[in-house]
């Protein structure tokens, strides 16, 4: 099952498409010849003091770590989200999805984290206010809208393995929905550097994109204290084997994605040939195979959680 979940064909990087049709790409940025300038100019920027990171609703940053609180009251929090409209309305739409939905109608936000309960609604703030401040931007809005997918599908994924494998799984959904916010930043960070001029295709980025991305994921990590070494996970999210010993949450990650890919919830879009399928979906077959060996989760597991993973995300855009 494993094998199914990632093509064993690995295809080319898309540094390679750009050497191939570098005029064509190059003509949005012709001050940037190079994968290596851009992915530098990107570097500078997120290593440079003044660099300004998305910023998260303070409600959001107050229940990162519910955790560090013994005593946190509902209805304070019910009202820092109710300051603001925009998340409100986001939480909102998700709490009376058919996901969440009970007999009987949520019809406001004490309703809500009442009945859902504290670790939920963290869930469901924390995925709102990313949808609301951190995936969108207006240069590359199609690539912004899959990643934002892809990471809310991974998300909801790695939540469902967390269940079956004995993990923390609040703990792993916030760690699917952020592991790839370097992607994010650094497109973020792409678009505002060409604000008022051209703007390069995200072919001609995409390459840099993905070599800052880890980097950049870790420093937002820090830079908004994550719970729990999420920093480091998120830092060597694409190698569950990164400091020699089985990360039991990176692995879960690589279980998460493949499925996500399979489900057509992966960055590159649903059916694309696989020379221009992002690296990042690309998780060696065999990695996922001993990533699932790693996490003791059996073929009728992994089946049941692909078939509830199927129906939940039908369940949520």
């Amino acid at each position: 099952m494993a094998a199914d979940l990632v093509s064993p064909e690995q295809g080319y990087r898309m540094s390679t498409i750009i050497n191939q049709a570098d005029a064509e790409i190059q003509r949005g940025a012709p001050s940037l010849r190079s994968v290596t300038d851009l992915t530098e100019r990107i570097g500078n920027l997120f290593a440079s003091p003044s660099y300004r990171p998305p910023t998260l609703p303070t409600v959001a940053v107050e229940l990162l770590d519910v955790a560090r609180y013994a005593e946190i009251d509902l209805r304070r929090i019910a009202q820092m989200i109710a300051s603001d409209p925009m998340l409100a309305g986001q939480v909102m739409r998700q709490v009376q999805s058919p996901f969440y939905a009970g007999r009987v109608p949520i019809t406001d936000l004490d309703q809500a984290i009442f009945r859902l309960g504290l670790n939920n609604i963290r869930d469901i703030v924390i995925e709102a206010a990313l949808n609301v401040g951190l995936f969108t931007t207006p240069g590359y809005a199609t690539a912004m809208e899959r990643i934002r997918r892809h990471s809310v599908a991974t998300a909801h994924i790695s939540k469902l393995i967390a269940e079956a494998t004995g993990q923390d799984p609040h703990q792993m959904f916030l760690l699917g929905l952020l592991h790839d916010v370097g992607l994010a930043a650094a497109l973020i960070t792409v678009d505002d550097m060409f604000t008022g001029s051209d703007r390069p295709s995200i072919v001609h980025i995409w390459p840099a994109i993905e070599t800052t991305h880890e980097s950049a994921g870790t420093l937002l990590a820090r830079i908004w204290d994550l719970p729990g070494g999420m920093h480091q996970c998120i830092g060597q999210h694409h190698n569950f084997q990164a400091n020699g010993t089985d990360n039991d949450r990176v692995a879960t990650l690589h279980v998460a994605e493949a499925i996500a890919a399979r489900l057509g919830r992966g960055v590159t879009p649903h059916g694309q040939p696989q020379f221009l399928r992002s690296t990042i979906d690309n998780t060696p077959p065999d990695v996922v195979s001993a990533a699932q060996e790693s996490l003791n989760l059996s073929q009728p597991n992994l089946l049941n959680i692909v078939r509830a993973a199927s129906e939940r995300l039908d369940t949520i855009r």
